[in-house]
């Protein structure tokens, strides 16, 4: 048996047990659930971004270490070139693997990807420098700090700027 229900702006569909059979209904409540909770495209590109940005992370985290460690360069200009590594690496996997976006204007887009990643990364260093020098955490544990937190800008900006204004 089929039912509606409002969620807010949105109607969701609950797949209930014919009530001679009702002891099936709470199973098929629940995998109804999961199944709108997988559907919400939102939350789909979210934990895609979050793949993608995770690989992203990796490059930068990993140039971040080697050029501080094995090169002795300061630990805030290796963050930021590091990071700009890391931008690119993102934009590329999310255009075309996360919002699967057709857009041929790579330069104007790529412009507004770079403003949304540049406030990302002003709030990254801001965080990294709060950190480790009032912190006095290791740069290390700072940067994973400072990337969980501005994950939620990135994605919001590249959702509703960069990917929704070239389509």
């Amino acid at each position: 048996m089929r039912k509606l229900f409002r969620n807010g702006d949105r109607y969701l569909v609950s797949y209930r047990a014919h009530p001679k059979t009702e002891k099936w209904g709470i199973c098929c409540t629940m995998f109804s659930r999961i199944r709108n909770l997988a559907t919400n495209r939102t939350l789909t590109l979210f934990l895609q971004y979050n793949i993608y940005a995770s690989a992203a992370a990796v490059v930068d985290m990993v140039l971040l270490y080697s050029l501080t460690e094995f090169l002795h360069i300061w630990y805030f200009s290796s963050a930021a070139l590091a990071t700009t590594c890391g931008m690119v690496v993102n934009y590329s996997m999310n255009k075309y693997l996360n919002f699967k976006n057709p857009s041929t204007h790579i330069a104007p887009q790529f412009g507004v990807f770079l403003f949304v990643a540049g406030i990302g990364w002003l709030l990254n260093q801001g965080i990294l420098f709060f950190l480790v020098e009032w912190g006095k955490l290791w740069y290390m544990h700072a940067k994973l700090i400072a990337v969980c937190i501005v994950v939620f800008w990135s994605f919001s900006g590249h959702k509703h700027l960069t990917f929704s204004l070239f389509q």
